[in-house]
């Protein structure tokens, strides 16, 4: 799982590809007569490699998903029962759990289990699986990998998704629909003070973290929180960089959140006992928590409830229920 989630943040799109996405709403679909998923490039998405997206002109009936982050944008638009494979990492939604996995634990893929489920439509995320895409397309397959993306840009791809399935309402109602709950908690903790909050990606190198830095999801859901990223001025490693532990006692966060899985670092407990760590703020005051790693780390629709538990761990004043169970859960 490290290896996937880090991997996966190293290639943050330009803006440009932003840009181009957010056209992407306002396009007609392209008509037709023909079930064959091919179609003339429409020039109002980028992919993860900087190539227009191309859409099909029937919808696809055999879709699999390389990555969780597709997997969820799939769920979201009811695609389950078009969904014939998924990657071994994928959690959510249950129902597609029991579906052939194209994977393995290691992230090596299964070139002809995907060619023989005969998929119509295969979706990736971040360019993770680089490799495998040119493969699948040399052998004739319809291959999307969206770019990597912040929480705004998550949604723009929720409508490409939407046009490439054709499910273009339910991907508008479900935009606006996670459009009104950033806004809620926006609006939740507007005007408070603004906590020096860190978010820690991964710590299975002691004492060189990777955390969450500028243009990262994890930097713009720390805005959105009302809260202050200690490494917001460090965009290396594709928003995703390597800190020291030197750095971190420096910054002084008054709250660290632990996204990874305890056996990478994503322990609570072991933090406390992190050599030098005793005087940072968040220690001292117990503020170090761990939030769930499929809803922080998943730049998928998910990401949306990442930043509802988050706002609510930095600012519980605001919020008058306790932290969802699914904050601190593992799927």
């Amino acid at each position: 799982m490290r290896s996937h989630v880090i991997s996966t943040r190293l290639f943050t799109t330009l803006l440009l590809s932003f840009l181009v996405l957010l056209a992407a709403c306002g396009q007609t679909p392209t008509s037709s007569t023909s079930s064959n998923a091919t179609a003339t490039p429409t020039p109002v998405a980028l992919d993860a490699y900087g190539t227009p997206v191309v859409y099909p002109k029937t919808a696809p009936q055999r879709i699999i998903s390389l990555v969780p982050t597709t997997s969820e944008i799939l769920g979201s638009l009811n695609l389950d029962s078009k969904v014939v494979g998924i990657d071994f990492y994928t959690n959510y939604p249950a129902d597609l759990t029991s579906l052939p996995k194209v994977s393995d634990v290691n992230g090596k893929y299964n070139v002809e289990r995907i060619v023989s489920l005969k998929p119509d439509l295969v979706l990736s995320y971040g360019a993770d699986t680089k490799q495998y895409d040119a493969q699948l397309v040399n052998l004739g397959l319809h291959v999307v990998d969206l770019p990597s993306a912040n929480l705004t840009q998550m949604l723009q791809e929720i409508a490409v998704v939407g046009r490439l399935t054709f499910t273009q309402n339910t991907a508008t109602s479900e935009v606006t629909n996670l459009q009104q709950q950033i806004n809620q908690v926006k609006a939740a903790v507007a005007g408070t003070s603004m906590p020096k909050v860190m978010i820690e990606a991964d710590y299975s190198t002691p004492g060189k973290p990777y955390v969450f830095g500028g243009g990262s999801f994890g930097d713009e859901l720390i805005q959105d929180a009302n809260a202050s990223d200690i490494f917001h001025s460090n965009s290396s490693g594709g928003g995703f960089p390597q800190v020291t532990d030197e750095a971190v006692i420096s910054a002084n966060p008054q709250y660290i959140v632990l996204t990874e899985d305890p056996q990478y670092g994503g322990n609570v407990a072991a933090v406390f006992k992190r050599p030098n760590w005793s005087g940072i703020a968040a220690v001292q005051s117990h503020h170090v928590y761990r939030l769930n790693s499929n809803l922080i780390g998943r730049p998928g629709p998910r990401l949306v409830q990442g930043l509802q538990c988050l706002a609510q761990l930095v600012h519980p004043e605001k919020f008058s229920t306790a932290l969802p169970p699914i904050c601190t859960g593992t799927i």
